[in-house]
């Protein structure tokens, strides 16, 4: 069995602006547009750091007779107006200052905090439905700081205002903007990112054919340019892009990991909506992985059966076999420990050979240094040594243009 497993470099490595910062540079073209009142006004859009072609095809939307952009104008305000997320993220000094972020992590920042001040067990807070008096986070602080009575806001009570907020309250609107944010997000994937033409290709995927492909991206790339004439399985373990979705049935996965210890995982469940393994089950996504990995291991008992020695009683005595062996290619994953427990099932089988594939030295050593948290050292050491070593690195080879040369006419096993 050959296993492909891709993330966001895959994209990436085709020239498809599917970072975050395309997609927020996309977002704030869009609010720009939603608020021109005749088609005189686009000469004065703000086109500054969006992708070239994402900018034609926005062009090209805005001329259509019917279905434009200012005819979705509603659409878009429903989902992009009074969103903490988007006003959050186009804020982050990391994208205002290093056109870098990273969405799983600033939300779990801020999940993180609400949770730990509504734990604060010093100011006897304890529940979701307790009342907000002050907030840790600075951004959630400026946002609800009309609601709140703090120790570093003193309000005179003459001014203050009646209303309370509590932590349900804040958790709910963050929960229903993030499910909004997200559709906004499979828009512009499905309706843009997805309609570019791509034309290069990868000299190491297309040499090979795979029997299975884990994709942790929410688009299909490798299914239109790779897989014309061999049909693969995939497992869109994070969901995939359909336009006519609506936010109630979009299956896209965009959470953070556990960050509760033990004690604290299985019994406070406050803020679960926004874990990746509940949005997985929740959304439906599927785990056929797992069904792979049961193969895996039914193939090897199989074999199994047929080695043995032949004692001198005339007994058998059945020895370990190492032969059968699954390839698994890891290409344009950074093995964040965000998706540590589904990389580990299929990295630790001793019945699986891994090749890491890396785009430069740089991302290699990011690469390492994540899976010694996935596997751990002693683990990475063995497995990356010796005659029986269990994984590989191999830098990948450059991208070429798809007419320069005969596309996936020959189908080899790795």
């Amino acid at each position: 069995m050959n296993i492909l497993v891709i993330g966001n470099g895959f994209d990436l490595a085709h020239g498809l602006p599917t970072k975050y910062t395309d997609f927020l540079k996309f977002v704030e073209v869009i609010n720009q547009v939603i608020e021109i009142k005749n088609n005189d006004d686009i000469s004065n859009l703000d086109w500054r750091g969006i992708n070239q072609q994402i900018k034609e095809l926005i062009k090209i939307n805005m001329g259509n007779v019917r279905n434009n952009i200012f005819s979705q104008g509603q659409v878009w305000r429903e989902l992009l107006e009074d969103n903490f997320w988007i006003e959050y993220f186009l804020q982050c000094l990391m994208y205002q200052k290093e056109n870098w972020i990273d969405f799983e992590s600033e939300i779990s920042k801020i999940i993180q905090s609400l949770d730990n001040d509504m734990f604060d067990e010093s100011k006897r807070i304890s529940g979701l439905s307790d009342e907000v008096y002050e907030i840790s986070n600075d951004f959630l602080q400026h946002k609800y700081s009309q609601y709140l009575f703090t120790t570093q806001i003193k309000i005179p009570l003459t001014e203050r205002r009646m209303e309370t907020l509590t932590f349900q309250e804040i958790r709910d609107k963050l929960y229903y903007d993030l499910n909004r944010f997200i559709r906004a997000l499979e828009i512009y994937l499905a309706d843009y990112v997805e309609k570019i033409e791509c034309n290069r290709v990868s000299p190491d995927i297309e040499k090979m054919s795979f029997d299975k492909v884990l994709s942790f991206n929410y688009t299909k790339t490798y299914t239109k340019l790779y897989d014309s004439c061999v049909c693969a399985e995939y497992d869109y373990i994070h969901g995939s892009t359909d336009i006519k979705n609506t936010i109630e049935t979009n299956n896209m996965v965009l959470g953070i990991d556990e960050y509760l210890d033990d004690d604290r995982k299985n019994r406070d469940t406050d803020f679960i909506a926004f874990k990746k393994f509940y949005q997985r089950i929740y959304k439906e996504t599927g785990c056929k992985y797992k069904d792979w990995i049961t193969e895996i291991h039914s193939n090897a008992q199989i074999r199994n059966l047929n080695y043995c020695n032949k004692k001198d009683d005339g007994s058998k005595e059945y020895v370990s076999d190492y032969s059968v062996q699954h390839n698994l290619y890891i290409f344009g994953h950074s093995l964040d420990i965000t998706d540590k427990d589904i990389l580990r099932e299929l990295i630790l089988n001793d019945k699986v050979y891994t090749t890491i594939f890396y785009v430069n030295k740089d991302v290699m050593g990011k690469q390492i240094a994540n899976l010694v948290k996935i596997i751990g050292q002693d683990e990475l050491i063995r497995r990356t040594g010796g005659s029986d070593k269990t994984i590989e690195f191999r830098q990948q080879q450059a991208m070429v243009c798809r007419e320069n040369r005969k596309f996936k006419t020959n189908y080899l096993h790795a």
